[in-house]
Formats: structure tokens, C-alpha cells, sequence
């Protein structure tokens, strides 16, 4: 039973009463937006089955980070992706909070090293230290990796995805650090990176121990361009 209150000689449905507000902050809120935001968000939260509140709450979150610099096309995708899954909007707003949280202090990261500012330029490299971070690779081993890449800033993504990969594999710290130097370094194309790993599996099956293969590799990155001229070399 929806219960009645009288406000100034007058009786309201309660609902419908919360329901105008969560309407009006809704608007107020998008009213801090830039067009192209609010046109985004609205568009999104427009395909949602969220109430007029759940609603309210989701866009004053973005007016907030909006407010904090943090794009929204870093944050979008998580509400896309929870309402095409249909993610009850407290979990999805819960989520956009932890997002925003992590990159955040990604950008703090990322701007204490030389080089940061290019990093955090583009914007994919912002969400992809966000999700190094998230993955537990220290903040240590990627102001590293962002130091080492401070000629190639544009290899950075693919220089992290290998980075990752090495140390998954089991190679060490320094190993890994200092492969993708040489990598860096070298002619070779910066999406043909993780074609090491097939290199590593090859020779982990011929029982060559990892760091001499590691040297094999780096003995001849510059005399080569691609991945597969430089497996010709080592084996």
C-alpha cells in the first residue's frame, strides 16, 4: 500500500513524491556534464530498466568523476556492459567506484615518473595501469616499465602485456625487465612483442634453460626484424 502524507493542505503518493526528486537531481546533476558526457551517459542509462533514483545516483557519479578529470570513456564501457548484463544498479555503481578508485591512483602513479604525462595522454595506457594495478603488479615494477619505455611511450601497452606474460611464464623480475629493454631496443615490431613467448615455449621443450635462452635473445635482437628471423638465430 503506497502510504499518503499531506504537504501544505495537500496529500501526495510517496513513490511518485521521490520519484519527481530523483528526477530533479538527475537533471541537476547532468547540468555539470559537457554536452558530449551527458549526451553518453544518458544515452546509456536510457537502455536500462533503472529507476528514476538508480538513475540519479549513476549520473551524479559520473558529473563527480567528470569533475575529478577521469574521461568517460574509461568508465562507459563497465555501465554498458552491466546493463546488457542486466547488473542490479547498485552492484554496477559499486563497480564504476572501484574503477574510478583504480584510476585514480593510476594517474597519481603515472605522474610521479618522467614520461608520465605521454602515458597518461593516452588514454588506453591510463586503463591499462589502472588494470595492472588492479592485477597486482606493484607499483614499483610499473613506474619500471614506464621508465623503460620513455623513448617508445608508445610501445608501453605492449611492452605491460609481455611484462605480465614473462612473469606468469616464471621468468624473473630482472630477466623480464631486461628482455624488454632489448626489445625496445631492437626493429622489432612492438604487436609482434608477445611472439617471445612462443620463442620461450620452444625452448623450455628443448630443456634450454630460460636465462640462457634470454641471452640468445638479446645477443641477437639488433641483427633482426621480425619474431621469426630471430628464432632462425637462436635455435
Amino acid at each position: 500500500m503506497i502510504r499518503l502524507f499531506a504537504a501544505g493542505g495537500r496529500r501526495f503518493p510517496q513513490l511518485a513524491f521521490i520519484g519527481g526528486l530523483a528526477v530533479f537531481f538527475l537533471f541537476t546533476a547532468l547540468a555539470v556534464f559537457g554536452q558530449n558526457v551527458e549526451s553518453a551517459v544518458s544515452k546509456t542509462l536510457s537502455k536500462s530498466g533503472y529507476s528514476d533514483t538508480q538513475k540519479a545516483s549513476i549520473t551524479a557519479f559520473f558529473a563527480e568523476t567528470d569533475r575529478a578529470g577521469i574521461p568517460v570513456e574509461l568508465l562507459l564501457p563497465k555501465l554498458e556492459e552491466g546493463i546488457a548484463k542486466r547488473v542490479p544498479a547498485q552492484r554496477v555503481l559499486d563497480a564504476l567506484k572501484r574503477e574510478s578508485e583504480g584510476l585514480l591512483k593510476a594517474r597519481a602513479l603515472i605522474l610521479r615518473g618522467e614520461g608520465g604525462e605521454r602515458v597518461l595522454a593516452d588514454r588506453a595506457s591510463w586503463a591499462r595501469t589502472a588494470n595492472l594495478l588492479a592485477g597486482g603488479i606493484s607499483e614499483t615494477e610499473i613506474e619500471a616499465l614506464i621508465l623503460a619505455c620513455r623513448s617508445r611511450m608508445g610501445d608501453y601497452r605492449p611492452a605491460t602485456y609481455l611484462y605480465v606474460a614473462l612473469r606468469e611464464w616464471g621468468l624473473g623480475r630482472e630477466p623480464s625487465f631486461s628482455l624488454i629493454g632489448a626489445l625496445l631496443s631492437s626493429s622489432i615490431y612492438p604487436d609482434s612483442f608477445m611472439g617471445v613467448m612462443d620463442l620461450l615455449a620452444t625452448g623450455r621443450r628443448r630443456r634450454i634453460p630460460p636465462e640462457e635462452l634470454v641471452q640468445r635473445i638479446e645477443a641477437h635482437l639488433k641483427q633482426v626484424k621480425t619474431i621469426e628471423e630471430l628464432e632462425k638465430w637462436i635455435y
